[in-house]
């Protein structure tokens, strides 16, 4: 008999497997791992994801669907490009900070390495959206669009990385230092 499909039943899978996937990281996860954690039998996650692979990939585009929400609505806010500028990178380092394990697999699982590209291009893209305020109030034209857009990508790639490297005890500390270099960078220091 074939199982009836819970619409709400897939969000409930997902949070889990971002909790589990993020404590224990992707190898080392079963997925009666995460039907436990979600309260469910483990065939039940099978009635809707193919595989523990499937249920990453769509773990991670969830993960960078409600970040990318967030971060747009925070760019197209009318608050000041300064104000936005510091909530914008606050809650990105918050962010970063709370998907760390996730974002680790992201990058060192070389299978999954396709699922960071399309949402880094969007992220780079609200960044530039957020510095063109700044630039046109400053009067700074910070180079051609292209130089503007390799620099971002740079940037957003070093800071994932970077904290994605740091040791466990460690993290807090790089983070920390890499938000004062951001704010040194964008006042010009």
């Amino acid at each position: 008999m074939a199982r009836t499909r819970d619409i709400q039943k897939p969000a409930q899978i997902i949070d889990a497997a971002f909790s589990v996937f993020g404590e224990i990281g992707y190898e080392a996860t079963l997925m009666k791992d995460i039907a436990e954690r979600a309260g469910i039998s483990s065939g039940t996650i099978y009635t809707y994801f193919d595989d523990k692979k499937d249920l990453f990939r769509a773990t991670v585009q969830e993960g960078w669907n409600r970040f990318l929400a967030q971060m747009r609505a925070l760019a197209e806010s009318s608050e000041p490009a300064e104000v936005r500028l510091g909530r914008f990178i606050e809650i990105g380092f918050q962010s970063l900070k709370h998907s760390l394990p996730l974002l680790r697999g992201m990058l060192f699982e070389s299978n999954q390495m396709k699922l960071l590209e399309g949402s880094l291009e969007q992220f780079c893209a609200l960044v530039e959206t957020l510095l063109a305020g700044r630039r046109e109030r400053s009067g700074n034209p910070a180079g051609s669009p292209a130089h503007r857009r390799s620099l971002i990508r740079v940037t957003v790639v070093g800071i994932l990385f970077s904290t994605a490297l740091a040791e466990p005890s460690r993290v807090d500390e790089e983070i920390d230092s890499l938000k004062r270099m951001i704010a040194l960078m964008l006042s010009g220091g």
